[in-house]
């Protein structure tokens, strides 16, 4: 055999391997170990139908928004049950939940189209104010900037409102007319993300209401839910493939997190995912009734 079909025989041996061990490459660089999953239990009875949650990294907690149970319930950061509350009766059908840098917690309901900010301390609720607001909002997802301001997610007329830290004063409102519609807001390095579930695509603003781009989610059926860690990797929730899908900033695939099922480790119509500066990202299991936490490495 001469020289030169020596070298094309393995330069295609070459390519060969090389592009059946790429899939492999591109998607081993992420993955979520399973290291928890949380449940209902005597104190608290079982959950019903959890729709959020939320991670303080100051007090190092966490807070499962227990739908229609009409309560928010903490854990520490060991996962053990540590309290209830329910506001004195004034959470209806709580959707989300934040916690500011005054320690008041923020919840939207559903049963009345309010957003309740909630001192703790003083055992003070008062409304936020939406009254001026035309159309009337209809409030779901809260994220909130690490320079406090507060973002709301008006999930009725593709609107994101945008709120000054503390006071919590309407500083702009976005709406998006390329879009069907939000499920989902999150904020990383002080950029708004929102998550079209019909179009399959994630919006993203700076907070002075600047499109700063969007990115196309391939291989999503239903994505219901993000996150973005600090690597600005985006964590996209199927609700209908039961799984996680993480993409790289650019949109390309870096790997998938569950399955659809009923046993641990895997997903049942799930509904919401939050991440920690740590890394560890949460997975309100609503089908299941609980919560799944993965560490991602």
């Amino acid at each position: 055999m001469s020289q030169d079909k020596h070298i094309r025989i393995y330069g295609l041996l070459f390519l060969f391997v090389f592009w059946s061990l790429c899939p492999r490459l591109s998607w081993a660089g992420l993955k979520g170990k399973i290291i928890a999953v949380i449940y209902g239990g005597e104190k608290i009875g079982a959950f019903n139908q959890p729709q959020a949650m939320y991670f303080d990294p100051q007090r190092k907690r966490l807070y499962l928004v227990d739908t229609l149970n009409d309560r928010l319930l903490s854990f520490d950061n060991q996962y053990k049950f540590l309290s209830a509350f329910n506001a004195g009766g004034k959470l209806k059908t709580p959707l989300a939940m934040v916690r500011d840098r005054k320690g008041h917690i923020i919840v939207t309901n559903k049963g009345d189209k309010s957003v309740l900010i909630i001192n703790v301390k003083e055992k003070k609720i008062k409304s936020l104010d939406l009254s001026h607001i035309y159309p009337p909002v209809v409030p779901h997802s809260l994220a909130i900037a690490s320079n406090g301001c507060l973002c709301l997610l008006d999930k009725a007329y593709k609107r994101i409102l945008i709120f000054s830290p503390e006071t919590y004063q309407v500083q702009k409102i976005i709406e998006e007319e390329g879009s069907s519609g939000f499920s989902d807001i999150k904020v990383n390095n002080n950029l708004v993300y929102a998550l079209d579930p019909i179009f399959k695509k994630v919006f993203i603003y700076s907070q002075k209401g600047n499109v700063v781009g969007s990115i196309l989610l391939k291989g999503v059926a239903f994505p219901i839910s993000l996150a973005v860690d600090r690597r600005e990797h985006l964590y996209i929730l199927d609700r209908h493939k039961g799984k996680v899908f993480i993409f790289d900033k650019q949109g390309k695939p870096m790997g998938e997190i569950g399955k659809r099922g009923w046993k641990e480790g895997k997903l049942y119509c799930p509904g919401y995912i939050f991440i920690d500066n740590k890394n560890i990202l949460y997975v309100v299991d609503t089908g299941n009734n609980r919560v799944e936490v993965f560490k991602i490495k």
